[in-house]
């Protein structure tokens, strides 16, 4: 069987919920930048993302697990955009959470504060040793009791010690690690959206609708006017944030510490307003069903269209 190789972090199952009748999506790359059609097939994905290196296991094992997951949320999902709610008692609220929590934890930004962390630990054990003569001795005479220093070698502190800060930004941590610590993750962080409180936002005809990006899950501060040009979400667990996640161009979330889990419809300023934040979080790409969404710019600014966002001097891409 093939293994599978281009890994979405981004899953298509949500993806698709932005596409046109012919399932395709309006893609907008700040770092091209172009703006394209593109099936969900091709964007928000990257080779081996979630390729594991265990022997005996199939590298793509993880892959497929969270594959089935998906598939699992995703007839939930499909109802809560056709349906502007989460069913009869809630039946498909746990879903969403699931998708969610899915998206904010396993992300190429999260997934890159992750290694940068691992790594920086990694290294700072490496060298702590050669802070001191005495802790090089102590470290080599209890590797040496353990059976773990080989017969002969030398201890020399200055050869090590030179070796080690001449080579030690060559250690990296392995993907293992950082994929291990993410799924972890994702039980610690549910109940972190499960306890919010999500109103469904509804948008109105005429508006536009809503779009995504390639970090859909956001965080906003509701007196702040505009949330657009943010780079980094300040803490989900924050009481004083609102978390914004799109789900279809008709349908948009938005989690609070307190308040009704009802639907409201809303119009096109607020819907131009959720777009700027989500626009704002986004890595490099913002997907929507068209190019006729609006979006909120700084105040007295005149309010933006997606089909002049090639020409918003704050396109840009977040990162590298």
């Amino acid at each position: 069987m093939t293994e599978a190789r281009k890994h979405h972090y981004v899953p298509q199952m949500y993806l698709s919920g932005f596409a046109n009748s012919n399932g395709q999506l309006w893609a907008s790359d700040a770092s091209i930048p172009k703006t394209f059609a593109v099936g969900p097939t091709n964007i928000a994905a990257e080779r081996d993302w979630n390729q594991i290196d265990i022997n005996g296991v199939p590298k793509d094992a993880l892959e497929k697990e969270l594959g089935k997951l998906e598939g699992l949320i995703a007839p939930g999902i499909k109802r809560v955009r056709e349906t502007a709610s989460f069913g009869t008692n809630d039946e498909d609220r746990e879903d969403v959470i699931n998708l969610v929590t899915l998206l904010a934890v396993r992300n190429p930004r999260v997934r890159e504060g992750i290694q940068r962390l691992e790594t920086d630990l990694l290294r700072a054990m490496l060298v702590a040793p050669f802070e001191d003569p005495k802790r090089w001795e102590a470290v080599v005479k209890q590797m040496k009791e353990m059976g773990q220093w080989p017969e002969g070698q030398s201890t020399d502190f200055e050869g090590f010690k030179k070796y080690v800060e001449e080579n030690k930004d060559k250690l990296y941590a392995h993907k293992n690690l950082t994929l291990e610590m993410e799924i972890a993750a994702l039980e610690k962080m549910y109940p972190v959206f499960d306890e919010r409180r999500w109103r469904i936002l509804k948008a109105k005809e005429g508006t536009g609708g809503f779009v995504t990006t390639d970090h859909p899950v956001c965080v906003h501060k509701p007196e702040a006017p505009v949330n657009y040009g943010q780079l980094y979400a300040p803490g989900f667990g924050l009481a004083d944030r609102d978390i914004l996640f799109p789900l279809s161009p008709l349908v948009c979330l938005i989690g609070r510490q307190e308040g009704e889990e009802d639907v409201i419809e809303v119009d096109l300023h607020t819907v131009a307003s959720a777009n700027a934040t989500v626009m704002g979080f986004a890595l490099k790409q913002i997907y929507s069903v068209d190019d006729q969404f609006y979006y909120t710019r700084s105040p007295h600014v005149p309010i933006g269209r997606g089909f002049a966002l090639l020409r918003d001097p704050h396109f840009l891409p977040r990162e590298a």
